[in-house]
């Protein structure tokens, strides 16, 4: 089926978070007659099911418009398209796109990719092999360590000596320990010095010029009370733009008699209808997922994330009948309030991992488990990341190293070396 233009907004609006939403409006403002900017009310409208009403005041905001910007994750989409990519691998690559962070890493396992589009981990790794053939040379990475060989890789040094640093001494490379790399790889110490000062030349965060903003500013799209019996949900219309459609040429009849005219306003309102009826479109599909996941996890909110259930992407999207990748962009950029704290959306989802015994367990609650282990750590002793991995399987948890890895990081744990540094001091 041929995608229309009004399809093709809509599916972006979903996509845009409320700075980028905002700055896309002011510049179809700024084009169509028809348009007209509400001064946002302070009050925020209850969600109860139904779409938000729109704004009734007759104010307008003048104000001058900033330019729109585009999506910089639409323009990598673009690109892929440009590979020939059919439509299954377009889902897979669109949907790890939005999980890529400001950075270009693309951290989610292949097997959730997998497990949320019904696809097969093969088919991800090949379209992640797509991404990462991609400008500039280290996007798409899942660590720092496959950052910097994808853009050794691409100037042909896979068999260098840097090539050899980055893929065993990462933390040699962290402490300057070029005695230790140099005697292990059996090479003079000049060599070595130089592979290091090549690799420190390369970009640990190859897509932040692209992805990231100069200031990133947060702001929630909605606002939630949230307790063990009941969930209030609001759109922060404080924040969200509103617009209202009006006729400046309504008495005007020697323009409307005019046929260039005539055809002028009318392209021009069904633009401007269009645009309304997607913004009503974005606001309800984001309330409608966003009051299911709260629904579904209010009882683990209010004990705090490491009750979270598990809940993945693919579960809300067959609970509410939307594709996967319409849950995927619904909640890519957005942000909630929930009571006093801002999250983001995509973190009250949380994949299950399957224990010996077959029972799930979700992924918070096996990062409050590693945060347990390394609270009881000797701290002369800390455990390494084989240790966690050994002391996870005595409860029945088998994960991979790389994942505990993972998740050490995003709890802000240090390796092992620097946590004795810090507990010996």
């Amino acid at each position: 089926m041929a995608i229309t233009p009004q399809m093709k907004q809509s599916i972006q609006l979903l996509g845009m978070s409320i700075k980028d939403l905002s700055e896309y409006i002011d510049s179809l403002v700024t084009k169509n007659p028809f348009l007209q900017k509400l001064i946002n009310n302070k009050k925020s409208d209850k969600y109860n099911g139904v779409p938000g009403l729109r704004a009734d005041g007759e104010t307008y905001d003048h104000a001058d418009t900033t330019r729109y910007r585009e999506n910089p994750r639409f323009s990598l989409l673009s690109n892929l398209r440009m590979l020939g990519l059919k439509d299954k691998a377009l889902e897979i690559t669109e949907y790890m796109i939005f999980e890529m962070d400001e950075n270009g890493y693309i951290t989610v396992e292949p097997e959730e990719v997998a497990s949320d589009l019904g696809v097969t981990t093969e088919e991800v790794e090949d379209c992640l092999e797509a991404i990462q053939g991609m400008e500039p040379a280290g996007i798409g990475a899942r660590d720092i360590r496959e950052c910097l060989q994808l853009q050794l890789k691409r100037k042909n040094k896979q068999e260098s000596l840097e090539y050899a640093i980055v893929s065993h001494f990462l933390i040699e490379v962290a402490r300057n320990d070029i005695e230790k790399i140099a005697n292990s790889l059996k090479v003079d110490k000049n060599k070595v010095r130089d592979a290091i000062n090549y690799i420190k030349k390369l970009d640990p965060r190859p897509a932040s010029a692209v992805l990231s903003k100069d200031t990133q500013v947060i702001i929630p799209e909605l606002l939630a009370k949230v307790d063990k019996r009941a969930v209030r949900l609001e759109l922060n219309k404080s924040h969200l733009p509103r617009l209202k459609i009006y006729n400046p040429y309504e008495n005007e009849l020697d323009i409307i008699k005019d046929p260039e005219a005539r055809k002028f306003l009318k392209e021009n309102m069904n633009i401007a209808k269009g645009l309304v009826d997607n913004l009503k479109r974005r606001e309800d599909t984001i309330c409608k997922v966003a009051k299911y996941i709260l629904d579904f996890q209010k009882e683990a909110i209010a004990k705090g994330e490491a009750g979270l259930k598990t809940l993945t992407l693919k579960d809300v999207a067959e609970a509410l009948n939307f594709h996967p990748s319409t849950i995927s962009r619904a909640i890519s950029n957005k942000y909630i309030q929930i009571n006093d704290k801002v999250v983001p959306m995509n973190s009250l989802l949380s994949h299950g991992i399957k224990k010996e015994s077959g029972e799930l367990t979700s992924k918070s609650f096996i990062k409050n488990r590693i945060v347990e282990l390394v609270k009881k750590e000797d701290g002369a002793l800390p455990l390494s990341d084989a240790q966690i991995e050994a002391k996870l399987k005595e409860n029945g948890i088998v994960i991979k190293r790389r994942t505990i890895a993972k998740y050490r990081k995003c709890l802000q744990i240090l390796p092992t070396h620097l946590r004795k540094k810090v507990k010996a001091d």
